[in-house]
Formats: C-alpha cells, structure tokens, sequence
C-alpha cells in the first residue's frame, strides 16, 4: 500500500512538471524589455504640443489589418507632486470614446513609479489594435488611485513609425504636465 503511495505521489508530481513545462504551459510575458531603445529611423516632422486638460489616458491604434506593427513605452521620467501608475491596456478593436479603458481583463502592464525604466515592446503583430496608456496618481500610499486631471502629446513622425511624449498632470490646477512622463513608440517594421 505504502508503495503504490509512493508511484502515485511520483506520477503526480511528473504531471505537474510536465503541465509547466510543457507548450500549454504557462504564457510567456506579453512585452519584453530592452536598455536599447526602438529603431526608429529618419526624423521627418515634430508637431506642436496638445494639451488635453480632463484627459486620463491616451490611445494609440492601428487601423490596417494587414500591415504589422509593433508598440514600444517606457516611463522617460517625472516631477510630480504626488505617487505616480502608468496602465498599458490592450485591446483587440477598435479604439473606445474618450477616457473609456478596456475592461482589467485587457490590462498588460502596470508600473507604479514616475522613475524611468528601460524599454518595454509589444511583439510585433497585425490587425486592427488600440493600446492604451492611463496615468494615474495617489496621495499616499493607503489612498485610492485617481485619474489623471490632463495630458500633454507631442508626436514626432518618423519614416517607420511615430514616437509620442505624454506628459500626466496629477492636479486639479493644471500646471506642467510633467508628473508622469511616458514615450510610446508605433512602428510599423517591414517584414
């Protein structure tokens, strides 16, 4: 009896080395990180700054199916008043009305400091897909988390993508949008 113990313990074990390990296994990471930042090439055109007072998050989005892309983020920093969270949803649609989020089950990262960080990529891919950036802030560390009040973009088009520097105001006085600052970087590789 004490052997077949024993063989069973073992046989379970071996299954459950086996469920890890194997290709239906757990899923590998959604991004990967990288000190080297995306390759994007030939600066064509800065444009001017666009604040977005009562703006919480921002969207980035393809609508061509079958040209790939690939997004990069990274927090570039901050000075902000108050404990800083930057959200990266994905979605499979089409983008959502304004300072509309996908549901948490969409939800890739989170991040809750206003330190820069190294690169974080989306593997590249096709279809029509909206990622969304939602910077957010608290006041202490047992208060709750509260949207941001406004947003600040600047886009730079590249020949292969697009960068945007997003900049999170974390007061009701807008001031200078530069709580949370965040990069998010589109690029769409030939493959």
């Amino acid at each position: 009896m004490k052997r077949r113990g024993i063989i069973f313990g073992f046989f379970i074990t071996l299954l459950a080395v086996v469920l890890v390990a194997g290709p239906w296994g757990l899923p590998a990471p959604a991004q990967r990180s990288s000190q080297v930042g995306p390759p994007l090439r030939n600066r064509v055109n800065q444009f001017d700054p666009v604040v977005m007072p009562g703006a919480t998050a921002y969207s980035v989005f393809t609508t061509d199916d079958a040209t790939p892309h690939q997004v990069w983020y990274r927090i570039s920093g901050g000075d902000a008043l108050f404990r800083q969270r930057l959200r990266v949803f994905k979605e499979n649609a089409p983008p959502r009305p304004v300072n509309q989020l996908p549901p948490l089950s969409e939800l890739e990262h989170e991040i809750t400091t206003n330190a820069p960080t190294e690169w974080f990529a989306f593997p590249v891919q096709r279809g029509v897909v909206t990622y969304y950036f939602d910077g957010d802030n608290r006041v202490s560390p047992s208060s709750p988390w509260r949207d941001a009040f406004g947003l600040k973009v600047r886009r730079t088009r590249y020949g292969n993508g697009h960068l945007f520097e997003l900049g999170f105001e974390d007061k009701d006085i807008l001031d200078d949008y530069n709580d949370l600052e965040v990069e998010v970087v589109i690029i769409q590789p030939a493959l």
